[in-house]
């Protein structure tokens, strides 16, 4: 980064914590507790600091970089710490950046932290209760949720143009559209997606493997031009900030006509107040058999995959060959995901969750955040929780043996990651909540 900032701007990279966290229940109250070991890095975060005219933290935004950004304030004890959100590791995403920062509430980011850590520490405690994230997977599995992915009884794979709510159980009967066209749905890219993606086409062998090719290909620059290629690679969003569109509108026109872009209605467009958009090439301009020769083998790859969907994910759809109807749900079709030779039949599909499905369905409960997504979705594997087969997830013993309190635990896991927000959550709150 420091070769892509201003001259007066100095970089320190904290290298991950450099404080622990401990939090005592009992009194509600969180303490950083220094590492010995990055006591040279606090050192120098100190005394830069006293030459500055002003700090810019720039971290995650989920609570580990919460955490450092509040550790960080407390160290230095002034007001007009800032904080910034980094979008990509090029010149523009940097001076970008350094002029779209904000004051860091450091006392609201200390409450939202002490209840995160309110809430896991009382339901650990809570001998009703199996492990959060079992009750997370319990949730998505059992109760009624949103689904846009089924299954037919061959095992193929259908997508839906809206999410459905429906049970996990329910078969929905659909039937071919004999009098509509409709078209393919394809979304800019979630690193729930991209991590599916990697897995799936062999680029790693495990999904935190996926995670850290990931995270390698973001931190590439390119040797002779010191290009950065993709955006912020630890993001929920299947969308680009408005600004983006633009961009990527003026970067089209020079491989292709601008009537060949998704036109306004159709563009996924993220709020402006979204940490962080979809990842995508920076440069549209940069084909991947342009820079084959600077890359490895598999970031090669994952940029050449990122970049063919970035592109079908900005222009116009592609029309399907055959779309199915449901009559319950009038206005949405559903299409196979592959070729299949059933198209005049009817058939039954029922829901699943794919890998991207449930990253996103657990980042709305507050259960898992992008960067933990591929190391915790091994562990599950490792502990027999769940099972992965072309990119469906099915539940294995420990979650099918609670899933008659399915319902209850996606209850109280909204009412908790909602209340996380709450400036005065108090123990009593809680209690009653996991106890209802």
């Amino acid at each position: 980064m420091q070769k892509l900032c201003p001259p007066s701007v100095y970089i320190i990279a904290t290298e991950g914590f450099c404080w622990q966290p401990k939090y005592d229940a009992y009194k509600n109250q969180l303490k950083a507790v220094a590492d010995p070991e990055k006591a040279d890095i606090r050192k120098e975060i100190k005394e830069q600091a006293k030459w500055a005219n002003s700090v810019i933290i720039a971290t995650d935004t989920d609570p580990s970089g919460d955490f450092i950004a509040w550790s960080v304030s407390r160290l230095l004890k002034s007001t007009g710490v800032k904080r910034g959100t980094i979008q990509n590791l090029s010149k523009n995403g940097i001076y970008s950046m350094l002029s779209d920062v904000q004051e860091l509430d450091d006392s609201r980011l200390e409450t939202r932290l002490k209840n995160r850590f309110l809430i896991h520490d009382l339901w650990s405690k809570n001998r009703n209760l199996p492990d959060i994230q079992l009750a997370g997977l319990t949730a998505v599995f059992g109760a009624e949720n949103r689904y846009s992915h089924f299954l037919n009884e061959n095992g193929i794979l259908f997508k839906s143009s809206e999410q459905i709510q429906c049970a996990p159980d329910e078969l929905i009967s659909v039937y071919p559209e004999k009098h509509e066209q409709h078209y393919t749905i394809t979304k800019p890219l979630s690193t729930f997606d991209v991590l599916e993606a990697a897995k799936e086409q062999k680029f790693a062998q495990y999904y935190y493997e996926a995670q850290l090719l990931l995270q390698q290909l973001f931190q590439t620059t390119l040797q002779f031009s010191d290009d950065a290629l993709i955006s912020y690679p630890r993001t929920d969003a299947r969308a680009f900030y408005s600004e983006t569109w633009e961009s990527i509108k003026n970067q089209y026109i020079k491989l292709g006509s601008v009537n060949q872009l998704k036109p306004t209605f159709l563009q996924e467009i993220a709020d402006s107040d979204a940490p962080h958009e979809s990842i995508y090439p920076l440069q549209l301009t940069v084909k991947p058999q342009e820079v084959a020769g600077e890359l490895s083998s598999k970031p090669g790859k994952l940029y050449e995959w990122i970049y063919h969907h970035t592109i079908k994910s900005i222009t116009m759809p592609e029309a399907l060959a055959h779309s199915y109807v449901n009559e319950l749900n009038p206005g949405i079709y559903f299409y196979p995901q592959q070729n299949h030779d059933f198209y005049k039949k009817s058939v039954s599909l029922n829901p699943c969750t794919t890998v991207s499905d449930l990253g996103i369905q657990l980042n709305k409960t507050g259960i898992l955040k992008p960067s933990k997504f591929g190391k915790t979705l091994d562990e599950w594997l490792d502990k027999g929780w769940i099972k992965i087969k072309n990119n469906v997830v099915t539940p294995c013993k420990p979650v099918l043996s609670k899933m008659d309190r399915a319902r209850n635990y996606q209850k109280i896991l909204a009412t908790l990651n909602r209340q996380a927000e709450n400036n005065s959550l108090t123990p009593e709150t809680v209690q009653s909540i996991l106890s209802s």
